[in-house]
């Protein structure tokens, strides 16, 4: 009686066998049709553009970097980054206003106070001998995540400048002094047009947003305007005169916020080296008139304003000088 039972069970096995075979065939066919994967086919296929290093990339000014640090620049299809004892700063190509590359064989690098470029002759810091005769400076301008303009200067070894140009060229960027005049806006014009249903508090101390300087002298180096820019920043939030210190453009600005606009109207270049010969000669000048505007466009403080390297060291320290002066002159101002 078992027999009839194993027959039966053996011919509905090889029945399945045969539908799962038959349902397996158009596939295995297929799989059999399909090109394999050949070198002419891989090589075919787009690849990633080559990452642009740079080595022996000097901080100036404008990073969170000291002046002075070391380290390597990359740029890659979206992002330049500058990479100092493991700490990264990206900037997204797209949030670049403008850069520039200046080809210099003089001293340009500053330390702290302007020291760092006195531990070599002619105001040379020894950081960077290694890359000297010449060097050139990449000088950029962008906007932040908040859209605050940031202004930052870095040396780099001679002749590595062209590749800086050519990853920039992928991104539709070319070299420009400086940004063009409708990226430059304040956020003054974008508060004076909103509406408030309630009155926003006056703070006890007024805020400050920070314009870009505008050039009225010809020849200024835009190293010369990107740490003038900084270095306001920088004097401003170190006096205790206001609340908020903004950058040019920064969305986080309220009304009621006093501008500060610079003009540079006037400069004589100097020289470091001659510095380093005869002290008190070779004196690089920057001359400029300062105007603090509050809302609706009354001038709170208009003054001339200048700043001066006159001893051995960096010219690039005018600004630093410059700057202080500033600060000097607001704390003086009636009213703040």
């Amino acid at each position: 009686m078992s027999e009839p039972n194993h027959r039966i069970h053996f011919s509905l096995h090889s029945t399945r066998v045969a539908l799962l075979a038959l349902l397996l065939l158009p596939a295995i066919a297929s799989s059999a049709q399909a090109p394999s994967s050949t070198s002419s086919d891989m090589a075919s296929r787009p690849t990633q553009p080559t990452l642009v290093r740079i080595e022996n990339v000097v901080h100036v000014v404008g990073l969170d970097d000291k002046p002075g640090d070391t380290g390597y620049l990359t740029f890659d299809e979206k992002v330049m980054t500058l990479n100092i004892h493991g700490h990264s700063t990206a900037i997204p190509l797209h949030s670049i206003l403008a850069f520039s590359i200046a080809h210099d064989d003089k001293s340009l690098i500053r330390g702290i106070k302007g020291q760092l470029a006195e531990a070599a002759p002619y105001g040379v810091g020894a950081v960077i001998t290694s890359i000297r005769p010449s060097t050139d400076v990449l000088t950029v301008f962008y906007k932040d995540a908040e859209r605050a303009v940031r202004g930052c200067v870095l040396v780099l070894p001679k002749d590595t400048g062209k590749g800086v140009v050519s990853a920039l060229a992928r991104a539709g960027l070319s070299p420009m002094d400086y940004p063009k005049a409708g990226n430059l806006t304040t956020s003054e014009a974008q508060r004076d047009s909103e509406t408030h249903v309630a009155p926003i508090p006056t703070p006890a101390k007024p805020s400050i947003e920070v314009a870009l300087p505008s050039e009225t002298a010809d020849g200024i180096p835009p190293a010369f305007v990107a740490a003038v820019f900084e270095d306001l920043i920088k004097q401003l939030a170190q006096s205790g005169l206001f609340s908020n210190v903004w950058r040019a453009g920064d969305i986080r600005a309220t009304q009621g916020t006093l501008v500060l606009h610079m003009d540079i109207e006037n400069w004589k270049k100097g020289s470091a080296r001659q510095r380093g010969l005869v002290p008190f000669t070779g004196a690089t000048v920057i001359k400029t008139r300062i105007t603090l505007v509050g809302a609706p466009g009354r001038t709170v403080f208009q003054g001339e304003v200048d700043g001066a390297k006159r001893t051995k060291g960096e010219s690039l320290d005018v600004t630093n000088s410059l700057a202080k002066h500033v600060r000097k002159a607001l704390e003086k101002a009636p009213g703040l």
